[in-house]
């Protein structure tokens, strides 16, 4: 028996293919390309359907002269981009050939680039148009600097997401247009640089180590300078190079490391040097910081690499105004072996504290060093929202789950007391205090002990309105969502 579901929606498709095809498109044109796009969301093949004939009459549509007052254009080529996976490729290609789609990116039109795009991503398999010049013809547009449509934009890179997975493709970005890419990256032309940045963020998770262009993915000290006359281009490059430790970091891609340390020490002289380079941190203090934060997180050696730019440049803990920054973001590993005293005499309980204590509760050696600074009477001084904030940032770790559960009685109380979840309205309120609640279950009964039977009775009661019983069945949920 075939699917409701798909059975309704070809017959929809259909109905769309009746009246693109009439003389005189109909006034409710647009709202059936509408139904149509959401309901394609819904499912993943068509095994009944030719869409070829809908795929060739959107062709012909998106060629002709028909008004955008008339038709939705984006319903049509997002209607194009969900069908377009639905069917072998060979398929595709015998309504838009290469031949059809190169003219259509050289055509300066970009709604026709915008669908050749749609097409290209699909492309089946994912290398099929590196032999062609269709790569070199994205990229030429791409970093044209007149261009200004960011809807093509977006399409192309797109594009290079899908497809730079393969092999191919990569040969032909790097290999056949690596003078091109350089060109681009020399000239520092703000719109093409932003978007080469953008393409390099893009690509970098693909590469590995032998294809690794230096020239092209890495930036020099003088280029890091200059970008700081477009504050703009300098934040995009701060945030490339906080993308690129993540990925690094992320992606076990340590080899990248030595390409890129000798430009990070400049960041942070630009972030020192307030005297001279008043606009960088003015404009962009916290996507240095976060690229700070990223870099601490590279452990190898010790930390020797970050802690050559802490003592040369950042000098953490020496400007008062920063403190808070620095020990919300800096790995806590490296603050307890190298500011241990920064962390034991500038944290305290308080509702200002939240975003440090989250990060120093990361490392277990850091906690230890902190677990004596919490005390139930301070705590349940607070107001009942920042007593659940710090409640659930307590729970994310058997090592500080535990702790509040063995050494915190009275916080323990509050949570499934005071606080029952019948009286509480305040959403934010709710979301922590049921994530704590589940946290805490998660530990499961024998590490609860006598704790378990109360926090299931309140979980029971915020998730289903009544008391949990030893015989009935409640079920910790794998995501809560307030």
């Amino acid at each position: 028996m075939r699917d409701k579901e798909t059975n309704y929606i070809e017959e929809l498709l259909t109905q769309l293919k009746n009246e693109l095809n009439k003389d005189v498109l109909s006034g409710d044109i647009n709202a059936l390309l509408r139904k149509c796009s959401l309901n394609l969301v819904t499912i993943a093949t068509l095994p009944d359907m030719d869409v070829k004939p809908l795929l060739a009459t959107i062709k012909r549509l998106i060629t002709s002269n028909v008004s955008d007052d008339v038709l939705n254009y984006d319903y049509l080529l997002d209607i194009l981009d969900k069908l377009v996976p639905m069917i072998d490729f060979d398929e595709v290609l015998e309504i838009y050939s290469a031949e059809d789609l190169i003219k259509a990116l050289e055509s300066e039109i970009d709604l026709l680039s915008v669908a050749a795009c749609k097409i290209i991503e699909n492309s089946q398999p994912k290398g099929l148009f590196a032999t062609t010049n269709i790569i070199d013809i994205l990229l030429d547009i791409l970093f044209n600097g007149k261009l200004g449509n960011d809807n093509l934009t977006g399409s192309i890179e797109k594009v290079f997401e899908r497809l730079s997975s393969d092999e191919l493709i990569r040969r032909r970005l790097f290999d056949n247009n690596l003078p091109f890419l350089i060109d681009v990256k020399n000239k520092m032309e703000t719109v093409s640089f932003v978007r080469l940045i953008d393409f390099l963020t893009i690509e970098f998770p693909f590469i590995n180590g032998p294809e690794f262009k230096e020239a092209v993915f890495c930036f020099t000290k003088e280029e890091v300078l200059k970008s700081v006359e477009d504050i703009f281009a300098f934040i995009e490059l701060v945030n490339y190079y906080t993308k690129l430790m993540l990925d690094i970091r992320g992606q076990d891609k340590y080899w990248a490391l030595k390409h890129v340390e000798q430009t990070l020490p400049i960041f942070a002289k630009l972030f020192e040097d307030t005297e001279n380079y008043p606009d960088v941190r003015a404009f962009s203090k916290n996507r240095l910081l976060q690229l700070f934060a990223e870099i601490s997180r590279i452990d190898e050696d010790e930390f020797a690499f970050f802690k050559t730019i802490d003592k040369d440049y950042l000098k953490i803990g020496s400007e008062t105004k920063l403190i808070n920054e620095w020990l919300q973001l800096i790995n806590p590993q490296y603050l307890i072996k190298n500011h241990k005293d920064l962390v034991v005499n500038r944290f305290r309980i308080s509702g200002y504290s939240m975003e440090v204590l989250r990060n120093l509760v990361t490392d277990k050696e850091c906690f230890d060093l902190i677990k004596d600074k919490f005390n139930s009477e301070i705590i349940l001084k607070l107001p009942y929202l920042e007593q659940m904030q710090l409640v659930e940032a307590l729970t994310r770790f058997a090592y500080t789950s535990k702790f509040l559960i063995n050494e915190l009685p009275k916080v323990m109380s509050s949570l499934i007391g005071d606080g029952s979840a019948n009286t509480i309205v305040d959403q934010e309120t709710i979301h922590y205090r049921n994530s704590a609640l589940i946290n805490l279950l998660n530990m499961g009964e024998n590490d609860l002990n006598i704790w378990f039977t109360p926090l299931m009775e309140e979980y029971s009661t915020a998730i289903n309105g009544k008391k949990y019983s030893k015989g009935g069945e409640t079920k910790i949920a794998d995501d809560y969502i307030a």
